[in-house]
């Protein structure tokens, strides 16, 4: 069941969490969110995408310092879907991305942030540091991550990693396809948006499985990869100008 608190504030940051049988390590993730959160010094909404778990989890209506928003998919649809449906719901100003699994760090929450108003950025991305996966994943990640950036110029060296901070602007121009997540930085460059990305924390995973299928993965972000070469020559560059107020109010007739 869809749960929707009650926003008494404007929200800053809408913190959107995909989630798919992670029931172990959410309490865990909460707990680190509450006090990493509170260091950025914004109203922050927590926005929780289950995608279609079979286990069982608590689902609180706040930490002890912000609010969560529980959503739900009607059925299993990959990252990619849960992103977009809690950008649908997300009401700050800011969103940001990040794993339930706590090999993202939500301490780097502030960095990224930081980073991102310091260079007058549109979008963020993490760049994993001593990364704690599996050999295999590491060099088949680093393959992919440098056959995409040639083919792409997204100039961005860590793709893969979830943690990301973007303007709510950004965010909902993404388009709603499978593998979307694979090309955050790709499709709000050929947007025209200014893209930077912040060396991160990676940490081991503590519970749970992964649910990444690395050859399964691979084809799909081949197949992936191929649309992106053309969507990404099709993206408006134009973005909308500020509309100003008192030219607002002369074109509303009396």
């Amino acid at each position: 069941m869809t749960v929707i608190n009650e926003r008494t504030e404007p929200v800053d940051l809408s913190l959107i969490i995909p989630f798919h049988n992670e029931a172990e390590n959410i309490p865990a993730l909460l707990t680190e969110l509450d006090h990493a959160l509170e260091s950025l010094g914004l109203h922050v909404e927590i926005v929780m995408v289950n995608d279609g778990s079979t286990d069982s989890y608590e689902r609180p209506a706040s930490t002890p310092r912000f609010p969560i928003v529980w959503l739900d998919l009607t059925e299993r649809s990959g990252q990619s879907a849960a992103m977009y449906f809690g950008i649908s719901q997300a009401s700050g100003r800011y969103v940001a991305f990040m794993d339930a699994d706590l090999q993202n760090d939500p301490r780097d929450l502030k960095k990224l942030y930081s980073q991102l108003k310091a260079e007058g950025l549109d979008l963020i991305t993490g760049l994993r540091k001593n990364r704690k996966d599996s050999w295999f994943r590491k060099i088949s990640s680093r393959i992919a991550n440098a056959i995409r950036s040639v083919l792409l110029a997204d100039n961005t060296r860590d793709t893969g990693c979830s943690l990301k901070i973007m303007t709510a602007e950004v965010a909902r121009r993404l388009p709603g396809w499978n593998g979307m997540h694979r090309f955050i930085p790709a499709l709000a460059l050929a947007m025209g948006f200014k893209v930077g990305e912040c060396p991160v924390n990676h940490r081991p995973r503590r519970a749970g499985k992964s649910k990444v299928i690395s050859w399964k993965r691979a084809i799909q972000a081949t197949v992936d990869l191929l649309g992106m070469i053309w969507l990404r020559k099709r993206q408006f560059k134009g973005r909308l100008k500020p509309i100003a107020t008192n030219s607002l109010k002369k074109n509303i007739a009396p």
